[in-house]
């Protein structure tokens, strides 16, 4: 996976995660924490929410500054154990 990264990505870049879960007290503070962890910072991290139709998903948007593509597998780690995930993008 880092060999496809790197082939496609020329870090350091605005990268884009999509993080989808149950629209539960708290959801979007764990996403945003979990990339904090991951990226080791707050600033240049953009956060977008949008709950789904039925009001029971919501997903979030985080466009980060990130330096390589370890960070993004990273990231998408430390998203996949947040409790609450359904899809990781």
């Amino acid at each position: 996976m880092h060999r496809r990264l790197t082939a496609v990505h020329s870090f350091p870049e605005t990268y884009i995660f999509k993080v989808i879960g149950v629209n539960e007290k708290d959801f979007v503070i764990r996403v945003i924490q979990a990339a904090i962890n991951a990226m080791g910072r707050t600033e240049q991290l953009d956060v977008d929410t949008r709950e789904s139709r039925a009001g029971r998903h919501v997903s979030v948007t985080l466009s980060a500054q990130v330096d390589d593509a370890d960070t993004v597998l990273d990231a998408y780690e430390l998203f996949q154990s947040v409790q609450g995930v359904r899809f990781v993008v």
